[in-house]
C-alpha cells in the first residue's frame, strides 16, 4: 500500500529477507515488511484500538442524530394529531352550527327578536366562564342575565345552550391544538438549528478522518522503526560473524606461524646436531691423533723411566 508518499509492502513472503528500506532516484522511500508473525503484530492491534475509537464516535454521534430524529419525529407526529383534533373540532362546530339554525327555524326565532338577543348575551356568559377565554362581562351585563335567567330560560335558549356548551369544548380543543402546534413547530425549529451548529455527524467524520490520517502516520512510523531495528540486528549478526570469521582467520594464521616457528626451531635443532655430530667425529678424529701422540710420549717416557732406573742403580753401586 502507499500512504503519504511512502510505498510500504507487507505480506507473507516466506524466505525473504524480511525488511527493508530503500528510496528510488526521485528520494521516494519503500518500506518491506515480509515476515512479521513472529512476535505479536503491534500495528494490527494500532488498527483494532483505532478501529473502535473511530466505531465509538462514528455510534455516538449516530446515537446523537438518531435522538434528534426521534424527537423530531415525536414532534412531527404530535402535530399531526393537533391538526387532526382541530379538524374534527372544526367539523364538530359546523354541525353544531346547523343544529342551532335547525332549532332557529323549528322555534321559528327571528333574528333580531328579545329571545334571539337574551340567548347571544347567556351565550357571552358561557364563553366569559372558560378559562382563558378572555371574554369579561360588564357590571349592566351581568345584571340583565340575572333579570333573564330570573324570568327563566326557553326551551330554545335552553336546547342552544346546551349547543354553546358542545361548541366551547371543541373551541377549547383547537385552542389547545393550535398552541400546541406553535410550541411543536418551536421545537422543532429549534432542534434543526441545533443539529445544524452541532453537525454530529459532520464533525465525527472530521475526527475519524484525523484518527485515520494520524494511524497512517504512525504505522509507517512503527514500520520504519520495526525495519530499521531488524537491520540493525542483522547488521550486528553479520558484524559478529565477521568478527567470528577475522577471530578464526587470527587464530589460523596464529597456528601456522607457530607451525612455521617450530618447523625453523626443528631445522635449526637439525642443523645443529649436524654440526654438533661433525664437530664429534672431528673431535674424535683429533682425540685420536692425540691419544696416539701421548701414547708414543709415555713409550718414550717409559723408556727414559728405565733407563733412569738404570742411571740410578749404577750411582749407588
Amino acid at each position: 500500500m502507499k500512504v503519504q508518499n511512502t510505498t510500504i509492502f507487507m505480506g507473507d513472503n516466506t524466505g525473504s529477507a524480511g525488511y527493508g528500506i530503500a528510496r528510488d532516484k526521485n528520494g521516494q522511500a519503500s518500506i518491506f515488511a515480509g515476515n512479521r508473525n513472529e512476535k505479536p503484530d503491534l500495528i494490527a492491534q494500532r488498527q483494532q484500538q483505532a478501529k473502535k475509537q473511530i466505531m465509538k464516535i462514528v455510534g455516538d454521534a449516530w446515537g446523537s442524530d438518531r435522538k434528534l430524529e426521534d424527537s423530531l419525529t415525536e414532534s412531527r407526529n404530535k402535530l399531526k394529531i393537533h391538526k387532526e383534533t382541530i379538524g374534527e373540532a372544526n367539523e364538530e362546530l359546523k354541525q353544531i352550527k346547523a343544529e342551532k339554525q335547525a332549532l332557529k327555524e323549528i322555534y321559528k326565532v327571528e333574528e333580531d327578536s328579545e329571545e334571539e338577543q337574551d340567548l347571544r348575551l347567556l351565550e357571552k356568559k358561557v364563553d366569559a366562564e372558560r378559562p382563558g377565554s378572555g371574554v369579561r362581562l360588564t357590571l349592566e351585563e351581568q345584571e340583565q342575565i340575572a333579570q333573564i335567567e330570573g324570568k327563566g330560560l326557553t326551551e330554545y335558549q335552553e336546547r342552544c345552550l346546551e349547543l354553546k356548551k358542545r361548541s366551547s369544548l371543541n373551541e377549547e380543543k383547537i385552542a389547545d391544538a393550535k398552541k400546541g402546534i406553535q410550541e411543536e413547530n418551536a421545537a422543532i425549529s429549534n432542534m434543526k438549528e441545533a443539529n445544524l451548529k452541532s453537525q454530529t455527524m459532520i464533525k465525527a467524520k472530521e475526527a475519524a478522518d484525523e484518527i485515520k490520517d494520524a494511524l497512517k502516520d504512525e504505522i509507517i512510523g512503527m514500520l520504519i522503526d520495526e525495519a530499521k531495528d531488524h537491520i540493525d540486528e542483522e547488521m550486528e549478526e553479520k558484524k559478529e560473524t565477521a568478527e567470528e570469521k577475522a577471530e578464526k582467520e587470527k587464530e589460523e594464521q596464529e597456528r601456522i606461524e607457530k607451525q612455521k616457528e617450530k618447523k625453523e626451531e626443528k631445522e635449526a635443532f637439525t642443523e645443529e646436531i649436524a654440526d654438533s655430530t661433525s664437530s664429534i667425529l672431528e673431535a674424535e678424529g683429533t682425540m685420536g691423533e692425540a691419544l696416539k701422540e701421548i701414547r708414543k710420549i709415555m713409550d718414550e717416557m717409559k723408556l727414559m723411566e728405565e733407563d733412569l732406573k738404570g742411571a740410578a742403580v749404577d750411582t749407588v753401586k
